[in-house]
């Protein structure tokens, strides 16, 4: 016969191990990641507009380092971005009405430029775009397993990791030529996307790192106007 104290030493090892395997100490089980990807694609189809960051660490080989903006479903859109010229990190303001595009260099102001040659460095337009952006992110991600359930800005989502097709990946930070190995981070109670976290793969000259988006102020009021 067991001695009582094998007894419960049994017991607390079960209770440990189902609690690692539920996800958290709530005893609460995680959602099919499946699901939730499908969740995440409908819900962000349905997002008129919201602000964006995006910024990259290492050595990628990329054009855009990093940016901020706003963004309407329309495809306007108002920020800044960081982007390399020559070898060097150049800060550009950019405004994104219609057909018309107004870019701000290190001096000067605004001029105006032709939207194809502008959208040809970087295109704001395309996050929201439902067969371009994230929508199609999303739902044509692969092999999504649920890791956990935490906060990201003080929001409960929960934590995907799955392979992210380079064409979407690409709408979001142009440049991205392969499929990216990431995690994404969905609201739990409205299942947007707030964040989006890969890897980069090396680029011929050995450059790599990470790029991490986040998504924030969904369906805000926004008004974007011509800069003057």
């Amino acid at each position: 016969m067991p001695s009582i104290r094998a007894v419960v030493a049994t017991a607390a090892l079960a209770l440990t191990a189902a609690t690692a395997c539920s996800g958290g100490g709530s005893g609460e089980k995680l959602p099919a990641g499946a699901d939730l990807m499908k969740q995440s694609s409908t819900a962000m189809g349905d997002v008129k507009s919201m602000g964006f960051t995006i910024r990259t660490d290492g050595k990628p080989s990329l054009l855009v380092k990093s940016a901020d903006g706003k963004l309407l479903k329309s495809g306007d859109a108002t920020g800044t971005l960081q982007v390399v010229q020559s070898g060097a990190t150049v800060e550009m303001g950019f405004t994104v009405l219609g057909n018309s595009v107004y870019l701000k260099g290190v001096t000067g102001g605004y001029r105006k430029v032709p939207k194809a040659l502008a959208t040809a460095l970087y295109d704001p337009s395309a996050i929201l775009d439902p067969q371009r952006g994230i929508a199609p992110l999303l739902a044509k991600a692969s092999g999504p397993k649920v890791e956990a359930k935490e906060k990201i800005g003080g929001q409960e989502a929960y934590r995907v990791k799955a392979t992210l097709p380079k064409d979407s990946a690409a709408a979001l930070v142009p440049g991205i030529t392969q499929d990216l190995t990431g995690q994404v981070w969905l609201g739990v109670s409205d299942h947007r996307l707030l964040k989006v976290k890969a890897d980069l793969p090396p680029a011929a000259d050995g450059g790599k790192g990470t790029v991490t988006v986040t998504f924030t102020d969904f369906n805000g009021n926004f008004k974007i106007t011509a800069p003057a």
